[in-house]
């Protein structure tokens, strides 16, 4: 398959999905300042800026030939609760807390020391914390996409808020509560 067929065949794929109001393939400009609005969110840190944060995410899937963004409706979860959304490392990679999705909390068998900072957010007190801690959100698979022949190297991501909302507001979302997710693959 070329280049063009495979856009044509990630396109159908999403299109079909429910909840999904629209998908954008980024030409290098709009990549620069996306990368651009993403630095400056790991600048202003987490949690108010009392943390850092780095994603890894979209740095992953900024590395790829192609990069799309799709813009999906609020209840449309197209990343079926996957494990590892967030977590809170040190500078060792010691994962220190985490996010805990739906599916996951039931069955989580907390460890000495645990303590749940909200509903679906743990942090572990047994750690030995080496350096300064930062959330770290990693990249994420894309089931929908997996299968499409010629299509390698496939990563999803979640974006900042400030690169969220230039997405949407460039797409003509902003008025909405549609949530925005990027996704990229090599061919």
């Amino acid at each position: 398959m070329d280049r063009k067929e495979i856009r044509q065949s990630v396109e159908e794929r999403i299109l079909a999905m429910e909840g999904i109001e629209t998908l954008v393939f980024l030409d290098q400009e709009f990549r620069q300042e996306l990368e651009r609005r993403e630095r400056y969110a790991e600048g202003n840190g987490a949690v108010g800026g009392l943390m850092a944060f780095v994603n890894m995410g979209v740095w992953d899937v900024l590395t790829r030939q192609e990069v799309l963004v799709v813009v999906a409706q609020h209840e449309v979860d197209m990343l079926h609760s996957q494990n590892q959304a967030v977590h809170m490392v040190d500078q060792k990679g010691q994962i220190i807390g985490e996010y805990l999705p739906e599916g996951k909390r039931e069955g989580v068998k907390l460890r000495d020391n645990a303590y749940m900072l909200s509903e679906d957010f743990v942090l572990y007190g047994d750690v030995d914390i080496v350096g300064e801690p930062y959330f770290l959100i990693p990249p994420l698979t894309f089931p929908p996409l997996e299968g499409i022949p010629g299509l390698k190297r496939l990563v999803s991501a979640s974006i900042s808020t400030v690169s969220d909302d230039y997405i949407r507001e460039r797409l003509g979302y902003g008025n909405t509560n549609c949530w925005t997710h990027i996704i990229g693959y090599d061919i």
